[in-house]
């Protein structure tokens, strides 16, 4: 059975040590910060089913923490408890209309903090069972791809099934290679929703002796794009200096492909430029170049999961995961994500990689 997840801000050490093994004997897994710096740093690869946070610390109070995490779509409706003095009441009375769930005066008995706890986690867990996933919502793109798979399989099938006497061989080749083509589509989209559900339940582990050759990666991804968009060689311009990272086949293919696959569905040019050089003596650069519709400042803001930017009007394939789990992974293994770009000019993405330092 999962343990749920207690997030623990206090700056007083006594304070953390003693509810972080409190809590860790009531089977919750607790981790603790001093300050809100400490606990947004926390949260990049670590997601709590509830935040107990003190209102007044030095580097980042209370108030400011809690305002960051409201704002942050895969953050806000995380259950937020205050724990504060009691002349800070009418004080309090204000966050709670921005959106704290609860807050407690110290001291208080650890039976009150439980039942608070056990109260808004339960209401969280109904809450993310009910809402935060890709296979509901109006705009239903996991259903849309499935579906669009499918009818491409087996649609091909029942055509060929149907008329194998009519058919010529070059007819019954490209039924073929839409068929491969639909079930490519379908595993990759069965695959993004798989790994999205390893990451938002913290399950996403990774092998710590990894490595890999990055340019036999990327050649395999860059004919794998060719034939998937028939397109000439040409279109992908490349400079890939030859070094070992500290990443897996998969993982460093998966970022690849999904990168290169969003420059090439956005571009209005002929032509993405890939380079890839030794930043440093711990990081791999890599650049991916492309002259196409570029994305707005408000709109870099707001790459997420499931968010997709001018689907209606270009009709993109995908669940809009694909920058989101790349940063996911990239952040996991310590590696730095960055993106520059322009409306309707350019954007180059910059992904920084754990060299492998053991073959250099």
């Amino acid at each position: 059975m999962n343990k749920n997840k207690v997030l623990v801000i206090d700056d007083e050490l006594y304070i953390r040590t003693v509810l972080s093994e409190l809590l860790s004997f009531e089977n919750y897994d607790v981790s603790a910060a001093a300050n809100g710096q400490e606990a947004l740093e926390i949260l990049e690869d670590w997601t709590p089913d509830i935040i107990v946070c003190d209102l007044l610390m030095p580097v980042m109070d209370g108030y400011l923490f809690h305002e960051i995490v409201k704002e942050n779509k895969s953050l806000c409706a995380i259950p937020f408890v205050f724990l504060t003095a009691k002349e800070e009441n009418n004080t309090m009375q204000d966050c709670l209309l921005n959106g704290a769930d609860a807050f407690l005066s110290k001291p208080f008995k650890i039976d009150e903090l439980l039942k608070v706890l056990q109260n808004k986690v339960e209401r969280f867990e109904k809450i993310k069972n009910a809402h935060t996933n890709l296979y509901s919502g109006k705009k239903k793109y996991f259903s849309h791809e499935v579906n669009i798979s499918l009818n491409g399989i087996l649609g091909s099938i029942n055509l060929l099934l149907n008329n194998q006497d009519t058919l010529t061989k070059y007819e019954i080749a490209q039924f073929y290679d839409y068929i491969k083509i639909s079930g490519e589509r379908l595993d990759r989209t069965m695959q993004n929703v798989f790994l999205y559900q390893k990451i938002v339940e913290n399950k996403l582990n990774f092998e710590e002796d990894s490595s890999c050759n990055v340019m036999d990666v990327f050649s395999k991804v860059k004919d794998k794009l060719i034939y998937t968009y028939d397109i000439k060689s040409s279109v992908i311009s490349y400079t890939i200096v030859k070094l070992n990272l500290k990443i897996s086949n998969d993982n460093l293919a998966f970022i690849l492909f999904e990168l290169m696959d969003n420059a090439l569905k956005f571009s209005d040019a002929k032509q993405i430029i890939i380079s890839g050089k030794k930043y440093n003596n711990i990081y791999y650069q890599l650049e991916i170049y492309d002259r196409g519709i570029g994305f707005h400042e408000e709109e870099l803001k707001g790459i997420d999961a499931g968010i997709q930017f001018n689907r209606e009007k270009r009709e993109q394939q995908g669940l809009g995961l694909g920058l989101f789990l790349s940063k996911a992974i990239l952040k996991k293994m310590k590696g730095v994500f960055s993106i520059v770009s322009e409306k309707d000019v350019a954007t180059k993405i910059s992904i920084f990689i754990p060299l492998d330092v053991k073959t250099l």
